[in-house]
């Protein structure tokens, strides 16, 4: 069964975080930006997200019919 899945984009040494990623299937992620690896959010619960920012269900609807939706932070 697949579930969405949270990724975060960090360096070598925890430099960053760049963006975020939500995925259905983990092979489906972007390459990440130069210097950066993608991680995973091992604690990640859509429903606490989305109770914490309910601003994020459109970034989820959008990676339930992509596969995947891409956040950049904000600055």
């Amino acid at each position: 069964m697949n579930r969405l899945q949270k990724f975060i984009e960090l360096g070598s040494f925890g430099e960053g975080p760049g963006r975020t990623a939500y995925v259905l299937d983990a092979n489906k992620l972007p390459e990440p930006n130069d210097g950066l690896k993608w991680s995973a959010v091992t604690d990640f619960s859509i429903g606490d997200a989305i109770l914490a920012d309910p601003g994020l269900k459109p970034v989820f609807e959008q990676a339930l019919r992509q596969g995947f939706a891409i956040v950049t932070q904000r600055t």
